[in-house]
């Protein structure tokens, strides 16, 4: 009995490490490598260094202090502390230029953090096309196989076509090429995603439960209501125009220095009379002719800039955000024109009929399956097409990486959870 118990339990363990490092890569997972991407690293080191620096600007730009010795005697040494005054409001303009820089650095970490989300999106799209593609090019490669032996067989008879030989040949061969590259584009994908997980030393994606086309209409449909709701994009733009709004003001406060330099003196020679030891100088400048106008005329010219780019971008945004709604819905009109043809097409009972008689053509066999293949093929690459418009229209919304952070690839929307310190330790390209 403790034997057994001994076998059972190595086994076991056996079987949990297998498990584990063969287990399954979910969508999820290879999403949420994201948030560890390197750039965001850098990004975050950048934002942490700001938030930790100073935003106050002081209203005094420098003290000086003097001393006069006459002759080394301390009775006719004279002191004068003098304060050199920074422009009038350049202190709450410099601390809205350091704050509106946090806010933009944040906004571009939101960027990077999209980005490497899109990318992995679209990695998880083309791969479950690419499974699919590679099914249907075995299909196609097994048709045109037969068909191939069909007519070697009619060698020497009437039925022979030589034309149809050299046709036939040709398209096996090209399709023999596009499995290789098929193969060649998912390694491709496996080797990348992989590179993220090197303790699971077999690949394995989980490309089911996607979201299905109709769900993805809704969806679109959706987001038309709250498009302009703390876009990525659009924040991007508005952050640089206030950004270079907020250096034109600070430019100007800089030049509003009216009250040059405040200056206290001691004279230790009149000590003995507090009133004429102690005096007091002020240096005030008289605006006639500002030498740094160019400069300033220079700030205001980029932030009519900025703008100008802030307004053009939004509405090439929403330009671009409708084109691509109206592009998913033309695709599933045509997915939905295909899907009724087929059905209603009597090809399939065509083939089954053909298949049950008796001295039937097998090339008209082979053609009738060629046919409902193509279809197949046709409606999977406007599936394709979906989820690629999806994606991008979701990149153009900002909703990637809007809150709260979801899988948008689900059929029923799993948030999108970032991984632990354990799993984030597994990835070696997060280090550096």
């Amino acid at each position: 009995m403790k034997l057994f118990c001994y076998i059972y339990f190595i086994w076991s363990t056996i079987l949990f490490l297998f498990t584990l490092c063969s287990a399954e890569i979910t969508i999820n997972e290879y999403l949420s490598t994201a948030f560890y991407d390197e750039s965001l690293v850098f990004q975050d080191e950048k934002i942490d260094f700001l938030k930790r620096s100073s935003s106050n600007t002081p209203f005094v730009n420098e003290i000086e202090l003097r001393m006069n010795i006459d002759e080394f005697e301390d009775s006719k040494q004279e002191y004068t502390v003098r304060f050199n005054m920074n422009g009038w409001g350049e202190h709450s303009h410099g601390k809205k230029v350091y704050d509106i820089s946090i806010k933009y650095n944040e906004n571009e970490r939101a960027l990077l953090l999209n980005k490497s989300l899109k990318e992995r999106y679209m990695d998880v799209i083309r791969y479950y096309y690419l499974e699919m593609e590679f099914v249907f090019i075995n299909s196609l490669i097994g048709i045109f196989t037969d068909r191939l032996k069909v007519i070697k067989n009619n060698v020497g008879t009437l039925q022979f076509d030589a034309i149809g030989l050299i046709e036939t040949e040709g398209k096996l061969l090209d399709l023999q090429l596009d499995k290789v590259n098929n193969k060649n584009a998912q390694t491709v994908i496996e080797e990348k995603i992989q590179s993220f997980f090197p303790n699971k030393s077999d690949f394995i994606i989980q490309t089911k439960n996607l979201i299905d086309i109709y769900s993805i209409q809704e969806k679109v449909a959706q987001l038309k209501t709250t498009f302009k709701e703390k876009n990525v994009h659009i924040q991007t733009r508005q952050y640089q125009y206030e950004m270079a709004q907020a250096k034109y003001l600070l430019e100007k406060a800089e030049n509003n220095t009216y009250l040059s330099f405040f200056e206290a003196a001691y004279n230790m020679e009149q000590k003995d009379k507090f009133e004429k030891a102690f005096t007091m100088e002020f240096g005030v400048k008289i605006p006639i002719v500002n030498p740094n106008q160019l400069d300033i005329n220079r700030r205001m010219l980029r932030s009519i800039k900025a703008k100008s780019e802030w307004i053009q971008s939004n509405k090439k945004i929403q330009m671009r955000f409708h084109a691509l709604s109206r592009k998913i819905n033309r695709l599933i009109t045509q997915y939905d024109i295909i899907s009724i043809q087929k059905e209603r097409s009597r090809t399939e009972k065509s083939l089954v009929i053909f298949q049950q008689m008796e001295g039937v053509n097998p090339l008209i066999l082979l053609k009738l399956k060629q046919s409902m293949l193509k279809n197949k093929m046709t409606m999977q690459k406007i599936k394709y097409q979906i989820y690629e418009t999806y994606i991008t229209l979701l990149d153009y919304s900002g909703k990637l990486v809007s809150n709260p952070l979801m899988n948008y690839l689900s059929e029923h929307s799993e948030p999108l959870n970032i991984l632990n310190v354990s799993e984030k330790q597994k990835c070696d390209r997060y280090h550096y």
